[in-house]
Parts: C-alpha cells; structure tokens; sequence
C-alpha cells in the first residue's frame, strides 16, 4: 500500500511540474526586436489637461495598464506600459481588415469572390452550396450568413447564433468568429504571406513600429473543431495607434499612401445596424459609433481602439490579459477587465475646453 501511495505521490508532482511548465511558458517574445523602430514624435497636451486624464485613468476607470493618444502623427500623452506586446484579442480583426485593404489595392484580393470560388470548406462540417456563395466581404462586415462554430468563441457568440441556414449570405448580421477566423486563412491563401509577415513588411516597417515583430502572431485550434485556426495579435499600445492613424488620415503616413482613401472609406461605412449598447454600426470588421462620430476596435480584456476621423484623433487602451496560461488565468480570476466606456470617457475629456 505505501508503494501504491508513494508513486500516486510520484506520479501527481510529475503532473504538477508538467503543468506549472506549461502554464508559465510565454505566448510570444515580448522582447523580439522590432524591424524598424522610430519613436513617435510628441506634441504633449498641456499640463492640466494631462493631469486630468491621468486621474480618471488610475482612480476612475475599470482597468487600463497602457495609453496612448495620437493626433496625426504624433503622441498627444501616452501612459503606462505603452511599449508592452499584449494580446489583441477581437481588435485583431479590425488590424486584418487594414490588410486586407493593402491586398486588395495590389491586386491580390478580390472581395467579390465566393467562398465556392476561393475553395473554402470544412471537413466536419461541409458547407452548404448556398454558404459557398458568400463572398470575403460579407465575411469582412459579418454577413455571411454561415453559423458554424469556431475557436475563441465568446458566450454571446455561442448563445445567440442562429440556426445553420436561417439566413443566406448578405441577409443578416452576426458577430460570428467563423467568419473572421476564415478570413485570417482566405488572406493567407491569396496573398502567399502569412499574418505575422504582411503585418511587418506592409505595415510595422513604414509605419516604424516600435515593438511588434512577426513572431508576434500565431495561431490555435482550442475550442474549436473547425478546420480554420484562431489568428492571434499581440500588439503594443503605441503601434497599435499607428494603425489607428492610418484610418484618421484616410490611408497615409509619414506622407506616403499605405492603403487607398477608397478601402477606408469603405471600411468604416455602416453595413449594418448593431445591439451592441457602445457601437450603433458595423463596417469592415470596425465597430462604429455615429454619436461620437468615431471609429473603433474592441477586443476582449480590454483592448480599445478609438478614432475620429475629423478630429484626426486616436485613442488606445489596453489590458493586459497575461503573456503565458497561467498568467491569462490570473487575470480572469483577480483583475478587472477594461471597458469601453471608459475609453469613450476619455475621448470626452479630451474634447472637453
């Protein structure tokens, strides 16, 4: 019996150092050098402007490690762990969208093409003929009309999907993660670049990118028996604002024309009308907020995204989720997620004479 006791106490501390290795080992190189880092120029707010946002920040809102707030090109404030690679989370379909902008400017996308065309499918789960017929761009605005289940799935996600074949594509409107996670493969396939490479040589090198490196983007199947993978994105705070600047100034940086006026201007129309109580819109994988005039990405945790393209102006807040299993578990069972509403607050004060 104390054989049979002693190695159940063997074989548990082995389960147990397998575990803590695995959950302590890291999501990405947070470290990984940046191909072109260029430090944002500065243009800081004035003192008691400054002082303002940053008490709401550390007294007011849910929970914000990272700040930072750009008119045009340059850094109106920036706040906290700015320079940290974090994960994405939903904003990565917004950052997608950007490229799928570039590909299509090139010539290597087309929108309108069916899924049938594209030779898109599932193992499990065939798609219907009329599934085939949805095109990139009813994915791209969530209209595709396919609800099948996918990897990195929310509550909200998985409670309210309509029945399979309730809508055809282009009819209806549903946040789903299908749609996206397909988008992440269709752009791979076309393009003959993976996520991680377009992101640095079309966008992280020109922009100048301080933090991110392709090895920041990677890819799983948890949840999910789909045949198409979860794209992730980790992203430091002020790169991402980079990318929010590319939409204020309809496509350019730095002078040069990154991405056409035409996709922004299409990217950021309202397809659809949405329940979401913080956006009353949705484009090309954006979410749109017609009282506030703004443009916005959303990722869970809180990673937020704000731009008003009148006032060229972007705003970006960010939660760190945790860059390993057991960090990410950390975070869900002892801190505050971030908010919408508190990024939304600080445009606000912004604006505020």
């Amino acid at each position: 019996m104390r054989k049979i006791i002693k190695y159940i106490g063997i074989v548990m501390l082995v389960v147990l150092v397998i575990a803590v290795v695995i959950g302590l080992r890291p999501f990405i190189d947070r470290d990984a050098e940046a191909a072109n880092p260029v430090p944002l120029k500065e243009a800081p707010l004035p003192q008691g402007q400054a002082e303002k946002i940053k008490t709401f920040i550390e007294n007011e809102a849910d929970g914000i490690d990272a700040f930072v707030m750009l008119r045009g090109e340059r850094a109106l404030m920036q706040y906290g762990e700015v320079g940290t690679p974090m994960n994405l989370a939903s904003a990565r379909k917004s950052v997608l969208s950007l490229l799928f902008g570039i590909a299509s400017d090139r010539g290597l996308i087309d929108i309108e093409q069916t899924l049938a065309e594209l030779g898109i499918d599932e193992t499990g789960n065939p798609l219907t003929e009329i599934e085939k017929q949805a095109t990139i761009e009813q994915l791209l605005q969530a209209r595709s009309g396919i609800y099948l289940q996918s990897g990195a799935e929310t509550v909200e996600i998985k409670d309210g999907r309509p029945g399979r074949g309730q809508y055809a594509p282009g009819e209806h409107y549903f946040y789903n993660n299908w749609d996206f996670n397909v988008l992440g493969a269709v752009f791979e396939k076309e393009t003959g670049l993976s996520i991680g490479e377009a992101l640095e040589v079309w966008l992280a090198i020109p922009l100048g990118m301080q933090d991110y490196s392709q090895k920041h983007v990677f890819y799983d199947k948890q949840g999910s028996d789909s045949d198409f993978r979860t794209y992730r994105i980790h992203m430091s705070a002020r790169d991402l604002a980079r990318l929010g600047a590319l939409v204020a100034q309809d496509g350019i940086w730095d002078g040069k024309q990154l991405i056409s006026k035409e996709w922004i201007e299409k990217s950021v129309k309202p397809y659809s009308e949405t329940n979401n109580y913080f956006y009353d819109g949705f484009g090309y994988s954006w979410w749109l907020n017609s009282e506030l005039d703004a443009v916005a990405a959303d990722g869970w945790g809180g990673q937020f995204m704000l731009v008003n393209r009148e006032q060229d102006l972007v705003l970006v807040t960010r939660r760190d989720t945790g860059n390993s299993m057991l960090g990410f578990l950390i975070f869900i069972g002892l801190k505050k997620q971030g908010h919408p509403a508190d990024i939304q607050k600080l445009y606000q004060l912004m604006l505020e004479k």
